[in-house]
């Protein structure tokens, strides 16, 4: 992504609704095995925001290939290191988790189950991998564009990916699903009558964005319970088995 695009990232993280929203679902999915959480990688820890709440859930250290956001994270107190999801600097089974948000999409991934088999690699046996990415291909917008991404993906798709590379699916769901409606009038309609010149990142008036949390707040009880159908992004938690060591070490 553009530098500005970064910071623009780092003023908005901890309000905006979109990343306030996230993190109410990836808390939902997060607390139902908190107590084997202990040592946290946050691959594509962006400008820190989301990897300084993970340190709610354990020791964490967050890995980004952007110097300029390096530089964010770390300006937020956060123990960041630059490096590549592709190849990972760290040891075997050393991480309880691994974090994946909204990583996958980026032009720079060329090869998804590379990635994949990378994080099992450094997951320890029973170990977990929460991803959040962008959903539907059909709704790739110049957003997309501005962030750097040239895919969106189906549950259906990443399955697949996770089961090749090794990995059992715990649970799974669509997310941001009450705003769907709204933002696919936003990007199939309105941009196509008033392109932007940047992302949808941007300050949002602050009734609007209350009202957006609130909604989102709503969506996430309901997470608890059940797997949401359809929405712009996507949420799965995956789970490195517990005889996936016999199996590397065979």
């Amino acid at each position: 992504m553009k530098k500005c695009e970064y910071d623009q990232m780092y003023m908005l993280e901890e309000s905006h609704f979109w990343f306030v929203g996230k993190r109410m679902f990836i808390n939902k999915y997060l607390k139902s095995i908190q107590s084997s959480i202990t040592q946290i990688l946050d691959v594509g820890s962006g400008t820190g925001g989301t990897t300084k709440w993970l340190g709610q859930f354990g020791d964490v250290i967050g890995l980004e290939n952007n110097t300029h956001g390096v530089t964010l994270g770390k300006k937020r107190g956060v123990a960041v290191l630059k490096g590549n999801a592709t190849k990972l600097p760290f040891n075997d089974n050393c991480f309880s988790l691994v974090t994946l948000l909204d990583v996958l999409y980026h032009k720079q991934i060329r090869d998804v189950d590379t990635v994949l088999r990378e994080i099992l690699r450094v997951l320890k046996p029973g170990g977990y991998l929460l991803i959040t990415d962008s959903a539907f291909p059909f709704l790739f917008s110049t957003h997309d564009d501005f962030q750097s991404g040239n895919k969106r993906f189906t549950l259906g798709q990443l399955h697949k990916n996770l089961s090749n590379s090794g990995f059992q699916i715990d649970r799974s769901s669509y997310i941001f699903f009450f705003i769907f409606p709204l933002l696919l009038v936003k990007r199939k309609i309105i941009n196509y009558f008033f392109p932007p010149i940047r992302s949808d990142v941007n300050n949002v008036n602050v009734l609007m964005n209350w009202l957006l949390i609130s909604l989102l707040k709503f969506e996430s009880i309901f997470l608890s319970h059940i797997s949401f159908p359809i929405g712009s992004s996507l949420i799965i938690l995956a789970k490195k088995q517990q005889k996936q060591l016999v199996k590397n070490l065979s």
